[in-house]
This record gives structure tokens, sequence and C-alpha cells, in this order.
């Protein structure tokens, strides 16, 4: 899992929301059953992530066991796939687990299941939310109440080929930099290196990188609140589509074969394959380091050069820590999670395995421990994260993503490529989108 969440990881999450669609009624019956604490005295936690990430969370709750020798916990992990097929099957079953690890893009329709306990009760007494932004929480905040505490900050942010931008003789752009800035950069990249290498990555699909980021700044969101229709208009996406197309125009951006291989398979990625020196994919730098040798730097995502333009950043709180409401070990669980968000030993083990810190305080306690990217990174999110809470014009963090979320954000990659391989014109593609997009949220 990389520091922020990525199209890649929300599409991933595909499987996971199909299941929870797909059980529906199921999981409402079974949400009042015993669940794990009735067939163990010990509490169940389950988790998804790297070996590093099941490393960080053991050595921790042994920590957290020789504290708290009254609670013991049984662990369970495993890597994201599959993860939410078992859990939906223990739902179902009546043996869910006390204490799982939410991913973000789901966490909205399994608190409307009643399958996770809320948590409001706790905060201020066992549960210490201290140095957590309104911004952040709202991302395990469902219908006004609190599900799931944030593991780290997630922001959209470009990843950029930083030693590849100097051999260039190009600076790197002002952390406060505009899509007009973008523009004049990457169509430098192309020119400087002679026709070899383009600037950014197509962003004309992407929808947490960049589009949502950039419909904040004309005061529209990707959802509406209640999750029945999209929350922007078609004139917003269409300067949206034009901007991109005028990208690849002038070779700021690579043509569509290479957009269209990277899909889902970071390893193609335009900054992976050195065909590219900015990109949108976030997942290039995460928890498991760099997937290239480059060395690697971080920028937010423009902001908008128009007048009244609003701040369209945001922070997402990586993956949640949630307690099932048909355990009998709540108390316990939230006693845990307090752990992850304030014991200093928990927040040097844990490092940036689940994101970055979500306090100020954990970032600090970790910061000389670092390598000098996880810095960039660090600080990087740590801007965008103070730059959103100062702003007075930013538009509240947006709501956790509705059923048929992936079917759009996949219908938007897709509508991009068919006007970048010239099969539909952008007002023709800006129809069939919206058509599309009202059929999979109303139906």
């Amino acid at each position: 899992m990389g520091h922020q969440i990525s199209r890649r990881t929300l599409f991933r999450t595909a499987s996971g929301l199909a299941v929870a669609g797909a059980l529906g009624t199921s999981l409402s019956a079974c949400a009042g059953g015993t669940g794990a604490g009735s067939t163990s005295s010990d509490l169940t936690m389950t988790w998804w992530g790297s070996d590093d990430r099941h490393n960080a969370y053991k050595k921790s709750l042994a920590y957290f066991q020789k504290q708290n020798p009254k609670i013991k916990i049984r662990e369970t992990y495993q890597g994201y796939d599959g993860y939410f097929d078992k859990f939906n099957t223990n739902i179902a079953g009546g043996s869910a687990p006390d204490l799982l690890q939410m991913d973000t893009a789901l966490v909205a329709q399994y608190a409307r299941k009643g399958v996770l306990a809320p948590l409001d009760s706790y905060v201020g007494k066992t549960l210490d939310l201290t140095g957590f932004s309104k911004t952040l929480l709202a991302a395990g905040t469902v219908d006004g109440k609190l599900y799931g505490v944030p593991s780290g900050i997630g922001v959209n942010q470009l990843t950029v080929n930083r030693s590849g931008l100097e051999k260039l003789g190009l600076k790197l752009p002002d952390r406060e930099w505009t899509w007009a800035d973008l523009k004049k950069v990457a169509q430098d990249v192309h020119k400087k290196s002679g026709g070899k290498t383009y600037g950014v990555d197509d962003g004309g699909g992407s929808t947490l990188q960049c589009f949502e980021v950039f419909a904040r700044e004309k005061g529209q969101t990707f959802f509406s609140d209640d999750g029945k229709k999209l929350g922007f208009t078609s004139d917003t996406l269409q300067e949206w589509w034009e901007y991109w197309a005028e990208m690849r125009k002038t070779n700021a951006s690579p043509p569509p074969a290479i957009t269209s291989a990277a899909h889902n398979d970071l390893t193609k990625n335009a900054v992976v394959i050195g065909k590219a020196l900015f990109t949108f994919d976030s997942g290039v730098y995460g928890a498991g380091g760099s997937i290239t040798d480059a060395q690697l730097d971080f920028l937010p995502t423009p902001q908008g050069d128009f007048s009244g333009a609003r701040e369209g950043n945001f922070v997402n709180g990586g993956v949640l820590l949630c307690a099932t409401r048909a355990s009998k070990k709540v108390a316990d669980s939230v006693k845990i999670m307090n752990f992850f968000a304030q014991d200093d030993t928990a927040i040097k083990d844990m490092q940036l395995f689940r994101g970055i810190p979500p306090t100020e305080k954990a970032r600090n306690l970790i910061a000389s421990g670092l390598t000098e990217t996880d810095k960039l990174n660090m600080e990087n999110a740590d801007y965008i994260s103070q730059r959103v809470s100062k702003a007075s014009n930013a538009l509240p963090a947006p709501v956790p993503p509705p059923q048929g979320a992936d079917q759009i954000w996949d219908l938007l990659f897709q509508s991009n490529l068919a006007v970048a391989f010239g099969k539909k014109s952008i007002k023709a593609q800006l129809s069939e989108f919206f058509d599309q997009a009202g059929g999979i949220l109303g139906g």
C-alpha cells in the first residue's frame, strides 16, 4: 500500500465493492450476530498489507499486550486480494473479526449495512484523537458518525523524476504551481529531451490524482453528498478533457498507447519506464519503497489559475481501523485504536507502513529515521495538509464513495482514452459518459 490512495488502489477495491453490494441483505441480517468475540476469549484483529506492515503490526501488538495483559489478541493478516471476500464470508457466518483494517473506499457501505460500530461515544474518553484534523477524520465518518480511525495522511500529489528533470537543466516547480505551470514544464521536458521524453502522464482519465482536485477548484465534487449522482458539470469535464487533448497534441503528455498499457499496471507507468518525468500515480513510491531508480521528489496537485479558484487539494485517511458492531469487545478494540493513534512506541514501529502518520506529533517522532525520499514525501504531504487546513475556501473532504464508484472511475478512464485514440469527439464522449454514469448511480 502506498502512502496515498491512488486510482490503482481504488480500482482494486472493485471486488470488495461488488461483494458488499451483492451481499446487501445478508450483511444487514448478520450485523446483529454474535461476532468473533462469542467463539473465542481472544480479541480477533485482521489486516492486509506487505510483509513489512505485518511485522510492524505484530511488533506493536506484542508491546500492547505486555502493557495490557488482560487483552489477548488473535491476529490474522494477508494481502489485499481476497481480503474483503473473506471478511464478507465471516460476516455472513457470524464470525466477523472484532477489529479490522478498513479501506476508505468501502467504509460507507459497511457502515450503512450495520456491520461497523460507531465510535463517537469513546472519543475524548478512551479514544484520544488529539492532532487529527476534521478533514482527516471525515475519511472514517459516514452520515455524521465516526466509524473508523485514519492511519495516515493520504494526499493527491505528483511524483517527479527529479534527477531526470535536473539532467535536462530544468528546475523542480514551486509547490504553489498551477495547471498552466504544469503544461509549461511538461512541454519543456519534451523539447529539452529532443523529443525522447514526455512531461507528465495523461491525467485525463484520473480521478483522485487530478480531476477531482480540478473539479473542487471550481467548487464541485466528484459525487454528490448522497452518492446518487455526479457532483460536477459537463462543462467542467469538457474543460478537463480539452486541457489533456492539448497536452497530448503538444507532446507534453504521451500518446494513448502508453496510457492504456499502464492502466492498473504500475510497472508500465510512464515515469517507471522512462517515458515521462511527472506522474499522478502515487503508487510509484510507497511504503514498499520505489519501483524506479530515479531520484524522486513530490509536488501537490496544481492549483486553479483562474479568478475565484478554490483550494482543490484535500487529505484523506489512508486505511482505517474499525470495530464490528457485532463484537462484544468494541471497548478493547478502541483501546488498540487509541494505542496506534497516540503511543510513541506504536508510532515508531509503524513508521510509514500504514501511510504518512496522521498527526504532527507522529510525523516528528519518525522523521529522524527516514530515508531522504521518505522525508521529501512526508514534507510534501505535511505541506498539503497544512495548506488545506488553513484554506478558507476549501470544500469539505469528499464523502466516502458510493456503490458503483469503481465503475464510474473506470468509465472516466476509458472515456478519456476513447477521446485520445480519436474514437470519439469530446462532446460525443461527454454525452455518453454522463448517460452511463447516471445509469450506474441511479441503477
